[in-house]
């Protein structure tokens, strides 16, 4: 794994209070997620940095651009924790080894982006990020999904192609996604936050609400029919409008083309 100490976004103040926060543990490695094609040799490392967290009011902006998933996990720390998975694929490992060393990550205005260049269609990028539960964050990719965990902020997201999943229980987060999925994990007793609405064009919706849960849940389907097992809804129909428990923040999820299932748990 391959440190890297970029200036512009760390200094050494905020390496002191790195060290005194209990740190968040990286999960994403060079084994998984593999891109290019079997024929090509390919390299792949991975990057870690520090971030100070924008100013209230501000947003820290994710550019996933044209190849690579995000990954953002809120935590009780007071940074941004990210690592970048940079992965490259050439004729030999020599050409896919100096692909990567053209890439270059960074951050300004609170945008985190890499660039290089190289050919963007020879190259992925993919973000593991913790940051503070509150953060407002704006996340945009191409070909890779986004995944949103434990988040109590302003979240809008935009993939074109590539699922979405969303666990937790807070904030205010809308978004779409093109051609993928969306995956809903609801926690805890209720939304705590402004709500959820989010779509997605060419994809099936999977929802997990608590048994005991209070919202205003909506989901409907144009192309397609609905699975549920939450009491007071309809097998076989495209939308679904209840108010659960005593009500509160509403939760949405539409798909044009794709089926929607709504399963009860227990948590």
């Amino acid at each position: 794994m391959k440190q890297v100490l970029i200036p512009l976004l760390v200094g050494a103040s905020a390496l002191t209070a790195a060290a005194q926060t209990s740190q968040p543990v990286f999960t994403s490695a060079c084994e998984e997620g593999k891109w290019g094609s079997s024929g090509q040799k390919r390299y792949c490392e991975t990057r870690d940095l520090t971030l100070p967290a924008p100013n209230d009011g501000q947003r820290l902006t994710i550019d996933g651009l044209r190849n690579g998933g995000i990954s953002v996990k809120g935590y009780a720390g007071s940074q941004v924790r990210v690592r970048a998975k940079v992965q490259a694929w050439a004729r030999t490992e020599a050409e896919a080894r100096e692909r990567v060393g053209q890439v270059k990550i960074g951050s300004e205005a609170n945008t985190l982006r890499a660039a290089s260049s190289a050919d963007a269609a020879g190259y992925a990028v993919s973000y593991e990020i913790f940051v503070p539960e509150k953060v407002a964050l704006a996340l945009t990719t191409h070909n890779g999904g986004i995944h949103l965990e434990n988040l109590q902020g302003p979240v809008s997201f935009e993939a074109q192609n590539g699922g979405v999943s969303i666990t937790g229980s807070g904030g205010d987060i809308k978004g779409q996604t093109q051609n993928g999925g969306l995956s809903i994990t609801l926690t805890g007793s209720r939304w705590e936050g402004k709500g959820l609405d989010v779509t997605t064009t060419n994809g099936g919706i999977s929802w997990q609400v608590p048994a005991a849960y209070s919202a205003q849940l909506f989901t409907s389907t144009q192309r397609g029919i609905i699975n549920t097992s939450l009491p007071g809804s309809s097998n076989g129909s495209r939308e679904v409008a209840l108010n659960l428990g005593q009500g509160g923040a509403p939760v949405r999820a539409v798909t044009t083309n794709g089926g929607i299932v709504l399963h009860s748990s227990s948590k």
